[in-house]
This record gives structure tokens, sequence and C-alpha cells, in this order.
């Protein structure tokens, strides 16, 4: 928070040099048109030269951490910047100030950059106090880390973010509104020698204020993460995108933790055939048809129980099927909090920002732990005299190595861990559920949610199962070309699905086998389709009430050294072929978890208008319009 606070004060410090170089132009234009309003200029010179001056020194007292004079120096700058919008105000209400158009319009360019710096020092003052007491809680350490605070001030910390949310909340809404004044501003006006600086320091807000947005709902989140103020216990699924399934991946690994007051009580991952072996024969229930037909299963287990694209209703499901097997196995039913699935590029992520962490005399990194992770708990196992049961126990060594390194990070890291958190979660390699729904709500807002979305216009989203392809998803590159024509007042869809198998018959890739889904508008219908075996495509076109979207299905394979090419030709409903000719029209396309998609290209052809084409990547969702 500290290191926020100080990017956006040295921000404003630069725009006031530029308002102050600002308001000695328009003083000696006044000197000469205007000089009625010499003594305001001169006045709003002064107390901003003054204000300038007194948040430089809040600025080196808060790197020092001397609070008490920084926030009386951001106070007294706070009282000069108000000043000095008051003497403007005078000379905006100067009769000939107010006949005279041109002049009249570079003095609200100043007053929009005046008010800037007012609304980020009176931010200041009201972010001081809850820096000063982080800082406290720290023992007054610079750069001291989480592990490092005993009980009683983790709990203190904890209860300070689940506080905090007014503070944090009247920051972002500063920050904003001192963005809106900025947009006010001109190139072309008096301000213009210096726009250039001007436009660096907004781009530069607008990254601080975007980070502070996916922070400040992940700190509400935080202290529940953390047990705070109640101990919490929560299901982590690791699924393996190698291996992909609708939400992100084959559920290899689950682990259960138990935190309380910010100490993690315990932490311990099991392989997914640890529940699902013993539960054969004990446990029953029905698998979602394409499973039972393609992986030959007769029951519907924990490893398989994320079918659902939609990561909440996924969630539900693996509860579920967690407690029912636990139940018929003899154990206690669960009360878990919420349940978190992680993708391997989030622990990559964690890797880049710790460090390479050894584990049973290997070197795991960001670059290679995912397919040096899968080979020791697939094939070298077996070398190493493990058995089949405990082969993936590795896991619990480097997470409880990764736990001890992220608990003592130092204090000026967690900003960069908190972007490694935010990444993975516009990536979705971090999906979170709560059963509390206050708390949902928050993980909706930061986008960690998973939830398929309902739009009012068109939509897309791709959703590949693997099943019983090995971890070939590694090296099957794939693309979507979207290409959308409105002729004789009718809008179709034409959608073209590229895989590309680059791989071979290994232990770890071969033939693709993919099960995939296309999630549409609800009420869309299929005009025609090539590159699919018509006798095995297994096809189906079905109406999903629940989710709001209509879904084609369909199996294909693809061999090792091959390319695949399918394409689906659709009709849209009539509500998209209005937007269309009204001009309102938007796509969303939204990303499947785990799903590499290396290319995206969009094309929309309105039968009035021109034709308007992107081409992107799917690592996020993308919206077009």
């Amino acid at each position: 928070m500290k290191d926020i606070i100080i990017n956006i004060l040295r921000i404003f410090t630069k725009l006031l040099k530029y308002a102050l170089i600002t308001v000695i132009g328009l003083f000696f234009i006044s000197v000469i048109l205007l000089s009625g309003t010499i003594r305001d200029f001169r006045a709003a010179y002064l107390s901003g030269l003054e204000g300038k001056n007194q948040l430089t020194e809040a600025f080196a007292q808060l790197k020092s951490g001397n609070y008490e004079e920084a926030l009386r120096n951001s106070q007294l700058a706070n009282l000069n910047f108000n000043a000095s919008l008051e003497r403007l105000n005078s000379v905006q209400n100067n009769i000939f100030v107010k006949k005279i158009s041109l002049f009249r319009t570079q003095v609200n360019y100043l007053e929009y950059l005046f008010k800037t710096t007012e609304i980020l020092s009176s931010s200041l003052e009201r972010s001081i106090p809850l820096v000063k007491q982080l800082e406290e809680i720290s023992g007054g350490k610079v750069g001291n880390s989480f592990a490092n605070l005993d009980n009683q001030n983790k709990s203190k910390f904890l209860q300070l973010l689940y506080e905090s949310g007014p503070e944090i909340n009247g920051l972002k809404a500063n920050l904003k509104l001192a963005l809106f004044n900025i947009d006010k501003i001109h190139k072309i006006s008096i301000l213009w020698p210096v726009y250039g600086q001007i436009s660096e320091y907004k781009t530069q807000l607008q990254e601080v204020s975007f980070l502070l947005e996916k922070i400040s709902s992940l700190i509400q989140v935080l202290p529940t993460l953390s047990g705070y103020p109640v101990e919490k216990e929560f299901l982590i699924l690791l699924q393996n995108n190698d291996e992909l399934r609708p939400t992100g991946g084959f559920i290899g690994v689950f682990g259960l933790a138990h935190v309380k007051n910010g100490n993690i009580i315990s932490l311990k991952t099991s392989d997914s055939y640890h529940l699902d072996m013993p539960a054969v024969n004990k446990w029953q229930k029905e698998p979602p048809a394409p499973l039972k037909k393609y992986l030959e299963v007769e029951n519907w287990y924990l490893r398989d129980a994320n079918w659902v694209p939609d990561w909440p209703l996924a969630a539900q499901k693996i509860n579920e099927i967690y407690t029912g097997e636990s139940l018929a196995i003899g154990q206690a039913a669960p009360n878990f909090a919420g349940i978190i699935a992680v993708n391997p590029d989030f622990v990559g992520g964690l890797l880049n920002l710790v460090g390479p962490i050894k584990a049973s005399g290997e070197e795991y990194n960001a670059h290679n732990f995912q397919e040096l992770l899968q080979y020791n708990v697939e094939v070298a196992y077996k070398d190493r005299d493990i058995s089949s049961w405990d082969r993936k126990e590795i896991i619990n060594e480097l997470l409880e190595e990764l736990k001890t390194r992220l608990f003592n990070l130092s204090s000026n890291q967690w900003v960069d861990l908190a972007k490694v958190i935010t990444e993975a979660i516009e990536r979705k390699d971090l999906q979170m559920y709560f059963f509390d729904s206050t708390l949902e709500e928050l993980v909706k807002n930061i986008g960690a949610a998973g939830e398929m979305k309902q739009t009012d216009s068109d939509y897309l989203m791709v959703v590949d199962a693997n099943l019983a392809a090995f971890k070939s998803d590694a090296v099957v590159k794939k693309k979507i070309d979207y290409n959308l024509s409105q002729r004789n007042n009718k809008t179709t869809a034409t959608l073209t699905l590229n895989y590309r198998h680059e791989g071979d018959f290994d232990w770890r890739t071969t033939r693709y086998r993919s099960y995939t889904r296309v999630y549409l508008p609800y009420g869309s219908r299929l005009i025609t389709s090539s590159g699919l075996d018509k006798n095995k495509a297994d096809w189906s076109s079905t109406d999903d009430q629940l989710l709001n979207k209509t879904v084609f299905a369909f199996f294909f394979t693809v061999e090792p050294g091959t390319e695949k090419e399918i394409s689906l030709s659709y009709s849209l409903p009539e509500s998209i072929n209005q937007q269309m000719t009204a001009g309102t029209y938007n796509l969303l396309v939204q990303k499947q978890s785990g799903r590499r998609t290396q290319e995206l290209t969009v094309t929309i052809s309105p039968e009035k208008g021109g034709v308007k084409n992107w081409v992107t990547d799917l690592w996020t969702d993308k919206f077009f319009q």
C-alpha cells in the first residue's frame, strides 16, 4: 500500500510542475490583456508553489517513515491547492474572462490540472494513517515479511485489511475523479508544450488505478482466505491443463488447507485417486454421457467432476461429489468455506517471483515446472522405487517450500505478488468459489469467479475436453476464426477451429481426442458444418436454459503430425441482427480456463458500413464492438 501511495505522489508532484509553469504563462498573458487578474494569478501561483513544496516534503517524510510530518505537510498542501483553486475561480468570474472564450477555456484547463493535484493530495492525507498502522504492525521494519510477524500482529494486520474497505474505496474513487479531470485537458491548448508529459503521467495514474482496483477487492477477500476472523477450511484443486478439461484441466491432485488468523494450520495434498479408488463400489453417481462413453467409466468421480465450464456450477458439483465419496468411504463430511482451482501457469508465476525450488534433487522453475513434474510422477518414480500410490508426494515437498518462500517475501515484494495473482486471475489460472454469497460477489468483482457471463449481444466460448489423450494439449496448437456477416437483413456466423498436433506417440502425448462444446447466444441454429466425421462426431445441439446458451457439441480426433480444421456456420437470434442494423452490436469471447489459444481472428461485416477485423490472442476474455 505504501508503494502505491508513493507512486501516486510521484506522479502528481510532476503534474504540479507543469501546472505552475502554465500559471506563469497565463500571468504574462493577463498582464497584456487583463491586468485585473494579475493579483489572482499571482496568488494562485504562490499558493500552488507552496503546496508543491509541502507535497515534496510530505513525499520525503513518507519515504523515511515520519508519518506525522508527512500528514501535516499533506494537509497544508491540500489547503494551498484549495486556495489556488479559489483564486482561479475568481479569474473565471472576471467579466472579461467570461467574454473571451479562448482565454476562459485555457483557465479551465489549468483548473482541471489543479483539481487533479488537490484530489490526489487529499487522497494522500486520507491514506497516510492506514500506511502508518501497517508499518506499526510490522514493527517499523521496512521490508518485513508476514512470516516474521507474531500471531498477535498477524491478526492485527488481517483486521486492518478487513476494516480498510472505506479508505481503499475512497482512494479508488479519488483516482477515478482525478483521471476524469485530466481527460478534460485538450492537447491543443496552452498546456500543449507539456501535454506529452501530462499524457505520460496520466498513463501511469491509470496503471496505479487499475492495480488498486484489482488489489482492493483482493484485499477484502484476503482475510477470509487467511482464516480471519474465523478458522476456515478450503478445498484446493490442482488442474493440469496439458490434459484440458472444462474448468482448466484434469484434477490430478487435491489439497486440504486449514487456515487461522494468517497461519496455515495444515496443508496436505493427495492424488485424486486416493479418494476415488477407495470409493469404487461404494459410491454411485451417473457420469455425464461423454465421460461414460469416451472414458468408459460407470461412476462420476472427483477427478472428472469439473465437467461444467462455469466455475461456480462446477465447484458446487465438485463439493457434492467430494462429500459423497468421503461419506461413502467412512470419512466425515467436509465443511469447506470455498473451493479454489489452480492451474500450473499460476504456480509458474509464483516460482518466477520466489525463485527456483529444489525437490528430490531436482530444480523446478517457472519454465520447467509442469513438464518436469509430469515426468517425475508419470515415469521417473518407477526408477526411484516409489510406489504408484505415493508418486505425487513430491508435490507436498514443493508446496511446503513454496509456502515458506511466499510467507517470507519482503513487504516490498507484496505488490509484485499481487500482480502475479491478478494476472493469474485475468488468465483464469486461479479461480475461486465461496459458499458465502457476499464473499462470492467480491470474487466476481475481482474476476476470479470463473463464471460464464451473460450478455444481451453476441457471445462465444469454445470448451475442449481432453478425453483419454494423455497430456497432448501441451503439443496441440489452437486457433479460432470468427466471421460474422449480415446480408439481406440476416446475420450468420462462421466459426472455424484449427488444431495442429505437433507431438508424437510417447509417454506424454498421443492422438488428440476432444469432446468440444461451443457456447453461443441462446437460439442460435446450425446451418452447415465441415471437418467432422459424421459417423463419429457424436453431434448434438441443445439449448441450455440454466446457462442461457445454445451449445453445439461434438467429438473429434487429431493424429500426431496432422492438422484438423472444423467449420460451423449458424444463424444468430433476430435480436443480434437488429443490433447489427442499429450499430449497437458487440461480441464477448470468453476464454476457457487452461486453453491455450495462440490466435483469435474476428471479422465483423455489417450490411451497411465498413468491415472490422481483429487479430489477437485469447489468454484472457476479449470484448469487441
